[in-house]
């Protein structure tokens, strides 16, 4: 019987060698870095082919442009420990499954603080790109309850038209702190701290509804603890 592979390669990203459609789904945030408090993030990935015939596609990390085929038989699963490294990447960034062949397949991301002894961390969604908000849908975020304890980062990865994003900033008691907007590229993967993306210093329990006023966009935003490194994520879709 002939051994059944699981063939990947890497490859330069070129419109010659992959289908021009749009990723079929986003992983907003992926990463292979070092962070606060001896941080050591990375993401774990799992695809797994659900169906009786063969999957096959390519994983797109963005901004670098980095890209890694895949190929599954029928029920297979393929895993990754650190996604980002293991494609020769690092830093943040977020993940595009294309498929060119078969169905999607079910997807498990975890992001997680690598330690000698154990880890923590929190799963990803990934997000059909039927799901992803486009013009005027948005949702809230919240910082979190303890700015002492806890950092807090928000995120946003643009699709290919780009995005603009229309921000208010509220307080506790539902009085409005600020206006602001914000405007992304096609395809551009930005995460920054929750006051710089506010744009003002934020203050525990704060919230910022984000409406897309153009485009379309997944916004993100993560809580880490600053001793443990333990994370939460929020995540906006439609």
């Amino acid at each position: 019987m002939k051994r059944l592979l699981l063939a990947l390669a890497f490859a330069p990203l070129a419109a010659a060698q992959i289908s021009v459609k749009p990723a079929d789904a986003i992983i907003p945030v992926v990463g292979s870095t070092f962070g606060q408090s001896n941080a050591h993030f990375k993401t774990e990935l799992q695809l797994a082919n659900r169906s009786d015939i063969a999957s096959s596609g390519w994983l797109i990390y963005r901004p670098a442009g980095l890209l890694r085929r895949y190929e599954l038989p029928a029920f297979a699963t393929l895993s990754f420990a650190d996604v980002v490294g293991e494609m020769g990447g690092s830093g943040l960034g977020s993940l595009d499954v294309l498929v060119d062949g078969g169905t999607l397949p079910t997807i498990v991301a975890r992001a997680y603080d690598d330690q000698p002894t154990g880890t923590t961390g929190v799963s990803v969604p990934a997000i059909p790109i039927d799901a992803v908000l486009i013009r005027d849908e948005g949702g809230t975020l919240i910082a979190p309850r303890d700015r002492t304890r806890y950092r807090f980062n928000v995120g946003v990865r643009a699709i290919e038209a780009g995005a603009t994003l229309d921000l208010t900033i509220r307080a506790a008691n539902g009085t409005t702190r600020a206006f602001r907007s914000v405007e992304y590229d096609a395809h551009e993967f930005e995460q920054l701290p929750g006051d710089t993306f506010a744009g003002l210093v934020l203050q525990s329990d704060d919230s910022i509804e984000i409406r897309i006023a153009a485009g379309s966009a997944i916004v993100y935003a993560t809580t880490v603890d600053n001793v443990t490194n333990d994370s939460s994520l929020q995540v906006l879709r439609r």
